[in-house]
């Protein structure tokens, strides 16, 4: 009777402390497989289609180095155009300003279109951590431009052209209601004018690079 109450106890042991402790350890590995396994997993946070691949049986993809394709967003958050700008345009470009566009893509076209957001930070200040000492002065050469997002003023007119498309862009001022303006004097006045016009003369400048652009790179570059 001893012996098989011993026997009792230690089935009851096991049954309260050991099977537990066991199947605890069992779930914790089955926790650490499940995050092994999702780590060769990328998942993006919105639904898409992958585009740009070239990859054949045998390339290494690496999300951490060099991503081999782009996520193309199913439902964008609108069709917008980004343009940079000389960085003396800093003080004068602003939300709500016109301005044209003209793409490779959609030749003989311009489109009208409104700034909508102008990025309040210079991409050319920014440093990347590296093993390479890089000195402020070697930035100099090449000032970084003022990131500038514009709309299609009116509905429709940009679905001729894909995204990712070279354009060209021109931002244009509005002095009209200054003019009559009597707290500005002549000298400001003439200024004003000057300005306007010279606004005019990019959008005929503009209108010139639309017509020559074809001829430009189909005859001249030798491209078909």
């Amino acid at each position: 009777m001893d012996v098989a109450l011993a026997q009792k106890r230690t089935v009851e042991v096991r049954i309260e402390a050991l099977l537990p402790a066991q199947k605890g350890n069992a779930e914790a590995l089955l926790r650490q497989a499940e995050a092994e396994l999702d780590k060769r997993t990328i998942r993006a946070s919105v639904s898409g289609r992958v585009q740009q691949f070239q990859l054949r049986p045998g390339d290494i993809v690496n999300p951490y180095l060099r991503p081999a394709g782009i996520l193309v967003p199913e439902e964008p958050e609108g069709e917008f155009f980004v343009a940079g700008f000389g960085q003396l345009t800093a003080q004068v470009i602003h939300p709500g300003m016109i301005g044209e566009l003209s793409c490779a893509t959609n030749p003989f076209n311009i489109v009208p279109v409104v700034v909508e957001s102008v990025q309040d930070v210079i991409a050319a200040g920014q440093f990347r951590p590296s093993d390479q000492l890089v000195d402020a002065v070697e930035r100099t050469s090449k000032p970084g431009s003022v990131l500038v997002r514009m709309k299609a003023l009116y509905k429709g007119q940009d679905a001729a052209i894909p995204p990712g498309s070279s354009c060209i862009a021109n931002v244009y001022t509005n002095n009209h209601d200054l003019y009559d303006n009597p707290d500005i004097g002549t000298g400001k006045k003439i200024l004003l004018h000057v300005i306007d016009t010279v606004g005019i003369l990019h959008a005929a400048l503009l209108r010139l690079e639309v017509l020559m652009l074809p001829v430009n790179q189909l005859v001249f570059s030798g491209g078909h």
